[in-house]
């Protein structure tokens, strides 16, 4: 069974328990998918409650109080979802073992998706859970892709009682300071209940539109070290020169410009180190000397600030594929608003 599990709930091990009784498997294993996919999966979401990976793999294997499951850690630090690959991979550590793909019955697109261009259901079998007792095996047949493969798919009821129980209506519940303890199992319980809203501050992850204000690019007046400049970006740019008549150059460059002209600059020695303070100086002027643009930054309240990009720069922000980066642009800019609040 592949899924978020952020939480795993009380349904989760309903559905893996039924599955391994109904076909007397020797094994079932829990795989909780990456960190970067879960929070790419939720940064829609507001706020979007994430739980450490290290933390959704100590709650399943608390969940495994049954002997014959287990976690298996196989996607937990990749970026993309592995079903398949991660198939493979047990099938090589099992090679006599049939291995089941468990999956609800609102993924049959999904499934005839996987079998139609990975030969999914001629490599796997798949444990199908339908909330509508005897349409799916019509459903399948009716499939010009799975019909093929009816002797590959074992179709079981939903567990009663499961239908409402999902990790995001326990999310809601803890967001709104109600008990979700009967949708948890024992273990589980006790490594959340101990969470609540103020645990997920809600997120701007990218410096754009009515957020604009925070990226380096926006247009506003500064002065720095001597020199006014247009944006933080033709200050940070000019940042490399050695002496006053390059900077000069960057006072009456636009942004864009500045970082086009930037790219031509061989920084003085030493600027490597002093990068990160002179940013920091930076920023500080473009806020303390724009009052509507402070205002505008204490209004942000105790959100995360994500310099988020689709451009893998891990330094300044956060790649919003891999979710890796140092995001020390925002980090700054929160420092700035939490010192000033």
């Amino acid at each position: 069974m592949g899924g978020s599990f952020n939480p795993p709930t009380l349904a989760h091990y309903r559905l893996m328990k039924d599955a391994i009784d109904a076909l007397d498997a020797n094994i079932g294993f829990f795989v909780p998918v990456s960190d970067a996919y879960l929070k790419r999966k939720m940064r829609h979401c507001h706020p979007p409650v994430v739980l450490p990976p290290e933390l959704r793999v100590m709650m399943l294997q608390s969940m495994c109080t049954d002997s014959r499951m287990v976690v298996c850690e196989k996607e937990i630090g990749t970026v993309e979802p592995r079903t398949m690959p991660t198939l493979m991979a047990l099938q090589e550590e099992y090679p006599d073992a049939e291995l089941y793909f468990l999956m609800g019955a609102d993924k049959l697109k999904l499934l005839a998706h996987m079998t139609e261009k990975r030969d999914f259901l001629t490599m796997f079998k798949v444990v199908l859970y339908s909330r509508e007792d005897g349409m799916i095996e019509n459903t399948l047949k009716d499939s010009d892709v799975l019909s093929p493969y009816l002797n590959r798919i074992v179709t079981l009821p939903q567990p009663a009682g499961t239908e409402t129980i999902s990790s995001s209506a326990i999310r809601e519940r803890m967001l709104t300071g109600a008990s979700c303890q009967d949708m948890l199992c024992p273990g589980v319980w006790e490594l959340f209940k101990g969470f609540s809203s103020a645990d997920f501050p809600d997120m701007i992850d990218k410096f754009k539109d009515e957020y604009d204000f925070l990226s380096n690019r926006f247009k506003v007046r500064l002065e720095w070290q001597g020199l006014v400049y247009g944006s933080a970006e033709a200050a940070y740019q000019a940042s490399k020169c050695g002496d006053e008549s390059e900077r000069r150059f960057f006072a009456g460059c636009t942004p864009e410009k500045a970082v086009l002209k930037g790219r031509d600059i061989v920084p003085y020695p030493g600027w490597e180190d002093a990068r990160l303070s002179m940013m920091e100086s930076i920023i500080r002027a473009k806020f303390e000397q724009n009052p509507v643009l402070m205002r505008k930054l204490k209004a942000t309240g105790n959100r995360l600030l994500v310099n988020g990009n689709n451009k893998h720069e891990t330094y300044w922000g956060i790649d919003l594929y891999s979710w890796q980066g140092e995001n020390h642009l925002g980090r700054i800019i929160m420092t700035i608003r939490d010192k000033e609040a």
